[in-house]
């Protein structure tokens, strides 16, 4: 019968131990940078879609012709379906190019 080494046991184990811990270290780095690059992007398509229901406030002309205010309803509907759509439409698989 072969005499067991305690030591060398509690040695392997804490390894173990540590390799398990930075394997879920990594895990949880990886996942935390997933997430802010997904809370980044929504943040920049609320922006974008803020700046655009914001847009025609800042650059009304008082000589153009004026809409009509049926026109002037179905313009803000689109942008807020565009901008309701860019909230909540992202695709982690697709690659966007700034």
């Amino acid at each position: 019968m072969h005499p067991i080494d305690i030591p060398a046991i509690e040695r392997h184990a804490r390894e173990l131990r540590a390799a398990e811990i930075r394997r879920i270290e990594g895990l949880f780095a990886e996942r935390t940078a997933l997430l802010l690059r997904l809370a980044a992007g929504s943040l920049l398509a609320g922006l974008a879609a803020a700046g655009e229901a914001l847009r025609p406030l800042f650059s009304w002309n008082p000589q153009g012709a004026s809409p009509t205010p049926a026109k002037a309803h179905v313009a803000i509907l689109t942008r807020l379906n565009r901008g309701a759509r860019a909230l909540f439409s992202w695709n982690p698989q697709r690659h966007r190019s700034c």
